[in-house]
């Protein structure tokens, strides 16, 4: 089977962003990068730096199968350079294997790991506004999604599980790999996490979203985080449309702060975020509105760069959503990009960045623990867990089904992954949306 149908069929997605399929990333020509974004630069997480760490051979052959496949000049993983037990077992099997691999030591700022930071930081090009990587011959993964790819070629295992960490406010952050559905609430329960009158963030404390306990996880769930209801890395997430509209007209002041370190900004694309708070606040309409398409929402705006703590990523981020369903697309006749001279000293350190969020005090790390122990009752498959159209299920309720079983299939013709059965048990529930499979105590045996 040619390498895209096998990630296809696997249900291989970016596990580390907004879940892009894999396979459909992989062009054979023209790449002079494979990139493996390991940088992390979401606080309190510590999913890829654990994995690089122990599993550095399924890491390193799955970026060189890519590799392989595209014909990329260079395979490079990015991290950080304070990874030190990631970069000694990476060191130690690239030596061992003599795979061609080289590894791009960066420095620890926010946000690191955005793709198109990556990308410059790695091979000095910069991404045209709106574009991709591809654009300037690269491809990105994330390094779960490189360990997934490493399975299923060599393997031939489909994704079924995930790793998270699970962290803020709970008495010893762990990472471990559970299956994919696992209810939070369960999980959190199940590992003594008291989440009652807290709040939890699905992802990191920037770009992560709060959610409630009876969600389930995802193929892109990075990480859990508990955190009290007033803390202030949870405040301007639960800020409504509304408020932020009416204090983009009183208070934004227009000190260009949240453009001054604006990580899209400084590589040269023509993203303001001030004057998108002054086009909404005074709900104006011009030319400028179209610029929140190049927002990649890390949420620096909001969290570091604004004296009046408002969320210009927020604002862009509707934004973006309402053009989206317009119809609109971001168009630019630039065809050279080059980044600003201020950029290599406006770049935010990671440890400024945690003091800001008041999350100094949960900076612990969660090690990578066997995740084997942990056996759902029931877990809930999303059939959209990725870009692109929703997998179409193909089990019915009442049936029985074991772990790694295709249970929901992509159209052939649409952007997507198949989804598979993260545990042995009994379909219980079945529609558009979601397969609820519960387990069962005895495993049966084949008939």
């Amino acid at each position: 089977m040619d390498i895209r149908e096998l990630l296809r069929d696997k249900g291989i997605v970016g596990a580390g962003g907004g879940g892009f399929p894999t396979y459909a990333k992989l062009q054979q020509q023209g790449i002079d990068y494979y990139i493996a974004n390991g940088a992390e630069c979401e606080p309190l997480l510590d999913v890829s730096k654990e994995i690089m760490a122990r599993f550095p051979d399924k890491v390193l052959k799955g970026l060189n199968h890519l590799k392989e496949y595209t014909g990329a000049k260079k395979a490079v993983v990015a991290l950080k350079r304070k990874y030190k037990n990631a970069i000694k077992s990476l060191k130690e099997y690239r030596e061992s294997s003599k795979l061609d691999v080289e590894l791009f030591e960066m420095e620890d700022f926010f946000p690191a790991g955005d793709e198109h930071v990556t990308v410059y930081e790695v091979t000095g090009r910069v991404v045209p506004e709106g574009g991709i990587p591809l654009a300037v011959g690269a491809i990105v993964n994330n390094i779960e999604t490189l360990y997934n790819v490493c399975l299923a070629i060599e393997e031939g295992l489909p994704v079924t599980d995930k790793f998270i960490t699970v962290g803020g406010d709970v008495p010893n952050p762990i990472t471990l790999r559970v299956p994919v559905g696992t209810q939070i609430g369960w999980l959190l329960s199940f590992l003594g996490i008291d989440y009652k009158d807290k709040v939890i963030i699905d992802g990191g404390p920037m770009m992560g979203n709060i959610v409630s306990p009876d969600s389930p996880i995802t193929k892109v769930t990075g990480g859990l985080l508990v955190f009290p209801k007033n803390h202030h890395a949870v405040r301007q997430k639960e800020y409504d449309l509304d408020y932020i509209l009416k204090m983009a007209s009183i208070a934004c002041i227009q000190c260009l702060y949240c453009t001054l370190q604006c990580p899209r900004y400084l590589l040269g694309h023509d993203l303001q975020p001030n004057k998108t708070m002054q086009i909404a606040g005074f709900r104006l309409s011009t030319g400028h509105i179209k610029q929140a398409f190049l927002c990649c929402e890390c949420g620096l705006c909001e969290a570091y760069s604004c004296p009046q703590q408002l969320s210009p990523r927020y604002v862009n981020s509707i934004i973006k959503k309402e053009m989206a369903k317009a119809g609109l697309r971001y168009s630019t006749e630039r065809t050279e990009f080059l980044p600003r001279e201020a950029r290599d000293w406006r770049k935010v350190p990671t440890g400024r960045l945690k003091a800001r969020l008041k999350i100094t005090e949960y900076d612990k790390h969660g090690f990578l623990v066997d995740g084997s122990f942990v056996e759902p009752p029931e877990v809930t498959i999303r059939t959209k867990q990725h870009a692109g159209a929703p997998a179409v299920p193909i089990v019915a309720e009442g049936e029985k089904v074991r772990k790694g079983q295709l249970i929901g299939r992509v159209p052939e013709d649409k952007l997507g992954c198949h989804v598979h059965a993260s545990i042995d048990g009994t379909v219980v529930k079945c529609d558009n949306d979601k397969i609820v499979i519960r387990g069962v105590d005895d495993r049966w045996k084949e008939q």
